[in-house]
């Protein structure tokens, strides 16, 4: 990162800029930025995307001959600048003021701004000094009886307070009138809009069921169909930049010979091969039909493009007399290897013009793993580069990159900020790494286009924008449902409550590591040891936005839990097992503990979770009533230097003291046995897994036996009084 002044920000009128200062004069850079190419001010178009650190952002620009009318341009392009190279004013974000506005805010602030300007020359104004309060009170009736949104509404009055905020710093013909526009009532107030400000993460998460099955599918894609995809996409560089082996070849063979008998020769092997014509689907300027693919039909006879062009009606005729299919694509690119259900996951080859994009889905495939399992936020994740995927001292697997800049508006960043970071991640994430680096030299893991190195976005060594990664996410779905679905059951259902962006994994993965239905990730890595990582990645981080995420994630399951736990006993639910009675006890005292409070920040609920937690936690055909001394799994890990603060399912003994059993979990426990006996009684099984599955089966029933023993001997529990409303969260 860089910046083109050594002097700092400044806040008074005295610093105001001619026709020469540069637009971002006193704002940190990117490192690629040519310093001898930003725009100055007098540009009519400035140029703002070197102001955003970001690889993953895109460029942003003002063109001011079109936002504005000539007689205001110079007021409000001087505003803008103060706006770019000075702190926010105490008078728009007090909590702020030690900090500049970010680019793309400021960008958003231009564009409504030109609204303000327009209506103000269409009223004869011409100086930003000569509107009066009277103007601005007819300004807003104009804003408010707009059709646009309540929020487009909101953003045009909040405009003109930017301006106004900045008015000290403006030379007196800048300058809006000394008192507040409209008083103190917040833009929010003024056009109706109800926005609730939270301080933790709001992101709605990702359905359970579509995230396990697009983690599973992506999973596949890297592992069984991805060597194919990456193979085939490093023959047909080859085959395009005339070294494939087919082409060379054919250079060899044919020689300077007649081009019609070349032809004849090339359909005779795609009738002997099973193959059909390659095709290519027109240009809709060009009607859009299927057609012959002329280009790769001369690679393979060793010629070119035009001159196999005139005999596009002879190779349909000799197609149709050899009795070949024309084809959709030149299905060229193979073998196949990687199988879906015990078949090949396609029945032909890849063809040349489809590769380019099932590598787009491949990519996409490759972050929904590493931005999911890592907890990254997408910028981070987007910014990743080569060798990357690191052992930190212990042995373990760290993504080494940078923190998203997000907030772009320090003009003075510490140092440390800027330097490398890593974030700990499960194995599952090693693959998707090291399968992104195979295809392509590219630096970046995520570049613009893995085809195409002239683009702007590859000039300024940006990386793919977060905006077509989503869209490739969404792509990739819609391409499994249409490749594996059957047809009442999508591959991967379509999440109900929005369509599915990279912002929301971290919210999900939050969700997941603190449920861990079944204990098992669609990786087959626990989400314990993935809350282990990702936590102990951001522990003692600045960032703790993760750690809030779990906690409020952990409220609201507790509070789901006991609320569903509470309801059982009320409804005559049974419990067994060694802690049956402290399982009771404190159902009813976590439903009285929560009985609709309010939490409006996460410290909240790391709070109360700390002091109320129940310490139930429900397994697969078990409930673990924690306590530390008598937990029959926490020996194993200390013994291995772990720290022990909860149960671990895995590690998990039948004769623990800790143990309760509700109708729940012997339901559980009654498909458990059934699984048991069966693979007990498999005559194809080899003995000892016999052996082993009885015993099983055996404890299961001795379960099951115990509970159902102790609800005929005891009588039925009373309900309870206790209720539980749950806590609101907000």
């Amino acid at each position: 990162m860089s910046t083109v002044s050594a002097s700092g920000p400044s806040a008074g009128a005295a610093l105001l800029p001619g026709p020469d200062t540069l637009v971002l004069a006193h704002r940190p850079l990117r490192d690629s930025t040519d310093t001898a190419a930003l725009s100055r001010f007098g540009d009519p178009v400035w140029h703002l995307g070197p102001g955003l650190l970001d690889d993953q952002l895109c460029p942003v620009s003002g063109n001011w001959p079109r936002l504005m009318p000539d007689s205001l341009r110079e007021g409000f392009m001087t505003c803008a600048w103060v706006a770019l190279n000075t702190n926010w004013p105490a008078q728009l974000q007090p909590g702020l003021i030690d900090e500049q506005p970010e680019i793309l805010t400021v960008h958003k602030w231009i564009t409504s701004m030109s609204v303000f300007a327009a209506w103000l020359d269409s009223r004869g104004v011409n100086r930003l000094c000569d509107v009066s309060s009277r103007d601005l009170g007819r300004y807003k009736s104009y804003v408010l009886d707009l059709t646009n949104s309540g929020e487009d509404k909101r953003r045009l009055l909040h405009a003109v307070r930017v301006v106004w905020g900045y008015r000290d710093a403006l030379p007196e013909e800048h300058r809006l009138p000394s008192r507040r526009p409209w008083g103190t009532a917040s833009a929010d107030d003024l056009v109706g809009v109800k926005r609730v400000q939270s301080p933790y993460n709001k992101t709605p998460r990702i359905d359970p069921v579509t995230m396990e099955a697009l983690l599973a599918w992506a999973l596949r894609m890297i592992e069984d169909f991805g060597p194919d995809i990456r193979d085939a996409a490093q023959e047909a560089r080859l085959l395009l930049d005339g070294r494939h082996p087919a082409t060379l070849a054919a250079r060899d063979r044919f020689g300077r010979g007649p081009l019609e008998g070349r032809l004849v020769v090339y359909l005779t092997e795609l009738q002997r091969a099973g193959r059909g014509l390659p095709g290519t689907r027109r240009r809709e300027r060009h009607g859009g039909q299927l057609g012959v693919d002329h280009q790769h039909v001369a690679r393979m006879v060793a010629s070119t493009g035009p001159h196999v062009k005139p005999y596009d009606s002879l190779l349909l005729s000799m197609a149709e007399e050899f009795g070949l299919e024309l084809e959709s694509d030149a299905y060229f690119l193979g073998p196949i290897t990687g199988s879906f259900q015990g078949a090949p996951w396609r029945d032909r080859p890849i063809g040349v013009r489809e590769v380019n994009q099932l590598v787009r889905y491949l990519t996409a495939a490759c972050f929904v793993v590493i931005c999911y399992l890592s907890g990254m936020r997408s910028g981070e994740v987007l910014q990743l580069r080569r060798r990357c995927l690191r052992e930190d001292e212990h042995g373990g697997l760290v993504l080494v990159g940078r923190r998203s800049k997000g907030s772009d508006h320090d003009p003075d960043p510490d140092p440390e900020e800027t330097e490398e970071r890593p974030w700990a991640v499960v194995s599952a994430v090693a693959p998707a790494v090291k399968m992104l680096e195979s295809l392509s030299g590219a630096e970046l893991l995520f570049p613009p286009s893995r085809q195409r190195t002239t683009t702007v976005r590859s000039r300024r060594k940006q990386s793919k924008p977060t905006g077509t990664m989503n869209d490739d996410i969404r792509e990739f779905m819609g391409w499994v449902n249409r490749q594996f679905s059957g047809r009442d059951d999508p591959a991967i259902p379509t999440d109900p409550t929005k369509s599915i962006h990279a912002a929301r994994f971290r919210r999900t993965l939050a969700y997941f590591v603190v449920r861990r239905p079944g204990g098992l990730a669609a990786a087959q890595a626990q989400y314990g040891h993935v809350r282990a990582k990702v936590t102990l990645g951001y522990a003692g981080d600045a960032d703790t936005s993760w750690m809030e995420d779990l906690a409020v994630e952990e409220l609201e399951m507790v509070i789901e839990q006991a609320d569903e736990d509470l309801q059982a006993l009320d409804d005559g639910e049974h419990v067994s097992g060694p802690s049956a009675r402290e399982y009771r006890h404190r159902v009813r005292k976590t439903a009285a503990v929560f009985t609709g409070r309010v939490l409006v920040q996460a410290d909240n609920a790391r709070r109360l979770l700390s002091s109320k937690h129940p310490d139930i936690h429900h397994g697969l055909g078990m409930t673990c009533v924690w306590r530390y001394e008598t937990a029959g799994c926490r020996e194993e890990r200390e013994a291995a230097g772990l720290d022990v603060h909860g149960p671990d399912e895995p590690l998990c003994r039948t004769t623990c003291t800790n143990l309760a059993y509700t109708d729940r979990d012997i339901e559980n426990k009654k498909r458990e046995l059934a699984r048991h006996e069966a693979a007990a009684a498999d005559p194809l099984s080899p003995r000892p897994l016999r052996d082993r599955e009885a015993a099983k089966a055996a404890q299961a029933r001795a379960v099951i036996a115990a509970h159902e023993l102790r609800r005929r001997g005891n009588s039925q529990q009373k309900p309870g009084k206790e209720r539980l409303d749950g806590a609101q969260t907000s």
